[in-house]
């Protein structure tokens, strides 16, 4: 008798044509990021500028007819300059001759979530290194800095009300439905996702899945606490073993609207390359090759419009 002991498959495998899917973090750290364009042949650095609040005046002119003296009026200019950054991958002619996947078309997809994530992680080293901080003390665990607690969240909210910063997302009225809750209108803060178990213990947190609208609510959106809506990643900044017990401490960026700007290269701002084996493969062209190539450029615009609020973990 035949069995597939003495008879086995003359191939042992079968190559299922559905991939899995890749793990891929949130992309959180451009969200409340203004978005620019740096214009063709002009330099290597963007400069943005404001002016600065004018005086008021309560005083009447009357009638002495005496002219007032002028006011100065102050300019302050922002520069972020811009980087060239990239990445490729060498693929043997054989691997695309032989395999069953169709390799390049993958390899493709896979590179342009590497730019978007190397966007994401320039954006977070930047604040990390630049954005002021503030440290967690309403806490419980004796840690410097403590575990997130309300009345951190309340001290950097009214921080950056007090500093005239706008709040990036609109109010969400109430509603009928049951089990939902109004929204504020909100300052974005940006954090790690090892963060949503603190989260969900501060009193007052409201899940994303219970405003009243749905419409518009990113995946990354984890819930809201007062006029703060957090956004959560495993990408979050992390600074390893560095309060006063050893933990690590895990950096919120609070931000206003305006506070950060990321900048693109006109007719620049992604990309990709793909160079025939008769191009990058040398004399036989032995291989091709495929890659990404961008100009990035992004800075803090307002430094009293994001803040850096520094948490530990509730043990």
């Amino acid at each position: 008798m035949l069995t597939t002991t003495n008879m086995p498959p003359q191939v042992l495998q079968s190559f299922d044509e559905l991939l899995l899917s890749t793990p891929t973090p949130n992309l959180i750290h451009s969200i409340p990021a203004m978005k620019r364009r740096m214009p063709s042949n002009g330099g290597t650095t963007l400069r943005m500028s404001r002016y600065d609040r004018l005086p008021t005046s309560p005083v009447p002119l009357g009638n002495t007819g005496v002219t007032p003296p002028s006011v100065d009026a102050e300019r302050v200019d922002i520069d972020v300059r811009m980087q060239f950054y990239g990445q490729w991958i060498a693929v043997s002619e054989q691997v695309t001759l032989q395999v069953q996947d169709p390799v390049l078309t993958s390899l493709g997809i896979r590179l342009g979530a590497s730019m978007r994530e190397t966007e994401d992680e320039l954006i977070r080293d930047m604040l990390a290194g630049t954005a002021a901080m503030i440290n967690c003390v309403g806490g419980v665990s004796g840690d410097a800095p403590t575990e997130l607690a309300e009345s951190d969240i309340s001290a950097v909210i009214s921080t950056l009300v007090g500093y005239n910063a706008k709040s990036v997302a609109q109010t969400i009225p109430g509603s009928t439905q049951i089990g939902t809750n109004p929204i504020r209108n909100s300052y974005v803060a940006l954090c790690h996702s090892n963060m949503t178990q603190d989260l969900e213990n501060i009193a007052g947190f409201t899940y994303a899945s219970a405003y009243p609208s749905q419409a518009n609510i990113k995946p990354s959106e984890w819930g809201s606490v007062k006029n703060l809506r957090f956004f959560v990643s495993s990408e979050g900044s992390v600074t390893k073993n560095a309060s006063a017990k050893g933990n690590d401490i895990y950096n919120i960026f609070c931000c206003g609207m305006e506070a950060l700007v990321m900048a693109n290269q006109d007719s620049y701002k992604g990309h990709f390359r793909y160079n025939p084996p008769n191009i990058a493969g040398g004399p036989l062209g032995l291989y091709c090759s495929v890659g990404w190539k961008m100009p990035f450029a992004c800075g803090i615009t307002n430094d009293q419009w994001v803040l850096n609020l520094r948490a530990t973990l509730y043990a």
